[in-house]
């Protein structure tokens, strides 16, 4: 078994209106998805690289209530002799951060918490990550100025302003305007139509700014107004130098957030990917085989996965 898949920003929540997992037809497509890893004798792990959960918007009981079918198909899949380890990003980061990494990271259910992180000690901070061989997997919000400081030790994330949006967003989406994140984006492009039929319902002070503040400091959004660097070069960089320092002539690199699929190259010795996300139309995924040091990505469409690039 020397493949792991890797799978991020599933953003799991209470199937209401404000869980974009659920409401965007990905619930069977991703229990589809591990039956489909299930049967695959050569995987020997998935490795969840953030935002797992939506614990923005949602609350964690309320969460694990609503997806017990969730949980039994991870149970399963774990008596087959699959690891499943799972590592926080922003929106999941956890309340109890500070007890988990002082103490010992712990499994819940069939699920391990990874335990390997970085400290910023100066700020702070903590930046939980896994680690195998040449390869190192992590959500990659420490790259984001914007949302990096969710992860404090005490578990604080209210100073955060991609945290306020979120919050926002998850109450009007509760309220009945269940695509609001999606209007506010077409509300970027100018769709005029869309602005009229929210007039109505909520002040349109609110929506120019709360518009222009998510397509900024979020990267998940279509209107992102960065260009990846700090992501795609900066951060794949960072954490690649790190794995050559320890002796590995090529580093493999996988990182969420972005919700960007992607795969490069972006050094002669470092390949960098973006597992992409689980709340678009299209889910997308990573799969590292160890054996042959080689790193792929691939949709999943139609109870199959679909490979879209890999790279040596």
């Amino acid at each position: 078994m020397s493949k792991s898949v890797i799978v991020s920003d599933l953003h799991i929540g209470d199937m209401s209106d404000a869980d974009d997992f659920y409401t965007s037809g990905n619930f069977e497509k991703f229990i589809a998805f591990l039956e489909y890893i299930e049967k695959d004798e050569e995987i020997g792990k998935i490795i969840i690289a953030g935002d797992l959960f939506e614990l923005w918007q949602c609350k964690v009981e309320k969460i694990l209530q609503m997806y017990v079918d969730l949980w039994k198909v991870l149970l399963k899949l774990k008596e087959t002799g699959k690891k499943i380890i799972y590592i926080p990003g922003n929106h999941d980061s956890l309340p109890f951060a500070k007890l988990v990494y002082k103490a010992a990271p712990f499994p819940f259910g069939p699920i391990q918490l990874t335990d390997k992180y970085d400290i910023d000690e100066k700020r702070k901070l903590i930046f939980p990550y896994y680690r195998e061989g040449n390869l190192w997997v992590e959500h990659g919000h420490r790259f984001d100025i914007y949302n990096r400081d969710v992860s404090t030790l005490a578990g604080g994330s209210k100073g955060v302003i991609g945290y306020f949006i979120a919050k926002t967003i998850g109450i009007i989406e509760k309220m009945g305007a269940k695509d609001i994140d999606e209007q506010l984006e077409n509300l970027m492009d100018g769709v005029k139509d869309v602005w009229r039929s929210l007039k109505n319902k909520f002040s349109s002070p609110f929506y120019k700014v709360a518009g222009n503040l998510q397509s900024y400091v979020t990267p998940a959004s279509k209107d992102y107004k960065g260009n990846y660097k700090e992501y795609d070069e900066k951060g794949s960089i960072t954490l690649g130098e790190k794995l050559i320092e320890k002796g590995y002539e090529k580093a493999f690199v996988v990182l969420g957030h972005t919700h960007k699929p992607k795969i490069e190259k972006v050094t002669e010795n470092i390949v960098y990917a973006n597992s992409g996300s689980w709340v678009g139309k299209t889910p997308t995924f990573c799969v590292f085989d160890d054996e042959k040091k080689i790193l792929s990505l691939y949709e999943w469409d139609n109870s199959k996965s679909i490979l879209l690039d890999k790279k040596e």
